[in-house]
């Protein structure tokens, strides 16, 4: 198959990142470069009404360009890869939702999934570049992806690296998918959000931060303690999985300092051998694009692994 019109490379890689706010997509070239972006509001709350947002966003990519040779589609949930399913999506209330079989049905191409995490923390790695890496991105939640070896850790069905759900706090906050004490229920916009209205504060993420650099109390508080969070997760997945490069994005991190500064100072030493040295830190730098582009990745590999040809 040639090179649908306007597409950026030889071979046509079509890209979806879907997350708790916007459904993306673009074509993906061979260095990561981007084209024909489209964005769109996620939908949520019943399955078929995804499905059918992907459908309708994917023809609308196949009339402006023409049809892809592979799709990668990056969601914001627990997956499973192999089934081509995503199981359960707390920020869209989304369950049980086979996205695959009708993307391939309607491209005739392989369509690869991927945790959308997990895709930026791929496209990330390619971008700095790096080899040894770890991404976590502060958003509507929490998520966090890990690459070795240049390669994406994902586990028996896509669902490694969700550090956001390790216990912090025996026993305490529960987070927006029904897990007591992880981090996710002190990280992340929507658990922000949360604890401010708790506290008395009608505002939201963005309200939070002004009001605790205004020096309320209720603000600084909470803030404070979600630093300490992502301070605590950072050793953690530093000793976990020893990375040269942490990347940090997502919204929340864009609109505040606190997180980044948090995960720089918590980095400066390693958690095992502190005379080694610690580790960079640095933020993301391909923002909104990072799923697409690594979820890109993916797709050209299940092209190259199905015979196909790749320039």
């Amino acid at each position: 198959m040639g090179c649908p019109r306007g597409a950026p490379s030889v071979t046509a890689i079509l890209s979806f990142d879907v997350g708790a706010t916007h459904l993306r997509s673009a074509w993906v070239a061979q260095d990561g470069g981007l084209s024909g972006m489209r964005d769109t509001s996620t939908p949520r709350g019943d399955a078929q009404t995804l499905i059918d947002c992907l459908i309708s966003e994917s023809q609308a990519q196949i009339d402006a360009v023409g049809m892809p040779e592979s799709v990668g589609l990056a969601i914001a949930g627990f997956t499973d890869v192999p089934a081509g399913m995503l199981h359960h999506s707390p920020c869209m209330s989304v369950a049980q939702a086979e996205l695959v079989p009708p993307l391939r049905d309607l491209f005739g191409a392989p369509v690869r999934l991927v945790n959308d995490v997990n895709a930026a923390a791929l496209g990330e790695s390619r971008a700095a570049p790096c080899d040894h890496l770890i991404a976590i991105f502060v958003g509507t939640g929490i998520g966090t992806g890990f690459v070795d070896h240049g390669r994406l850790m994902e586990g028996a069905h896509g669902m490694a690296g969700e550090g956001g759900h390790l216990v912090y706090i025996p026993g305490g906050l529960t987070c927006s998918a029904g897990h007591v004490g992880c981090y996710s229920g002190y990280l992340g916009g929507e658990a922000l959000a949360r604890r401010a209205q708790e506290a008395g504060l009608n505002v939201d993420t963005a309200g939070l931060v002004a009001a605790g650099r205004s020096g309320d109390p209720r603000a600084t508080a909470i803030l404070d303690e979600a630093c300490e969070a992502m301070a605590a997760l950072s050793r953690h997945l530093i000793t976990l999985f020893d990375p040269e490069l942490i990347v940090i994005g997502g919204g929340v991190c864009e609109g505040w300092d606190g997180l980044f500064e948090a995960t720089q100072k918590a980095s400066e030493r390693h958690p095992l051998a502190p005379d080694m040295g610690g580790v960079a830190v640095a933020r993301s730098k391909l923002g909104q694009g990072a799923g697409l582009v690594g979820a890109g990745i993916l797709a050209r590999e299940a092209l190259e692994d199905k015979g196909g040809e790749s320039s």
